[in-house]
């Protein structure tokens, strides 16, 4: 199970590589990916929340996790924060950080003794559905370009 977790997040960050390489370098930090966010700031939010699900799988192996009960004004917050932190990185830091953050989350994922159904959820929802999600949008914006 965390084999194939592990492949599809790769694959599903693969895809959303392949996605930003359509966008030319100098419309990476434009707005406009989504309104109000450039290809940048979405995939600093990806990493954000791939780092994020690090957390949690560590604290699940620990045996300190407590799940989310946060409302949507909390992870709106969030993500506005993961994006006025974006706006001010440069595209090498947020490349660097992103490959921080995916090494992170598969290291906890891997160093789970079991891919329980709290993990395989948190995992893939801030991993390979999100860049999913993701990469579609980028894609679109490319796509204008």
């Amino acid at each position: 199970m965390k084999d194939e977790l592990l492949e599809r997040e790769a694959a599903s960050w693969a895809a959303l590589e392949v996605a930003v390489a359509k966008v030319p370098a100098e419309r990476l930090a434009e707005p406009g990916a989504v309104p109000g966010w450039s290809v940048a700031d979405l995939v600093w939010h990806c990493a954000k929340w791939a780092d994020y699900s690090g957390a949690n799988l560590e604290a699940m192996a620990a045996g300190t996790y407590v799940p989310d009960d946060h409302d949507d004004a909390y992870f709106d917050a969030l993500n506005g924060s993961f994006a006025d932190e974006s706006k001010a990185m440069s595209w090498d830091a947020i490349v660097t950080g992103a490959a921080a953050a995916r090494a992170r989350v598969r290291a906890a994922l891997a160093a789970l003794p079991e891919a329980d159904a709290p993990a395989v959820e948190d995992f893939g929802g801030e991993t390979f559905e999100h860049y999913e999600e993701h990469a579609a949008e980028i894609a679109a914006f490319a796509a204008g370009s």
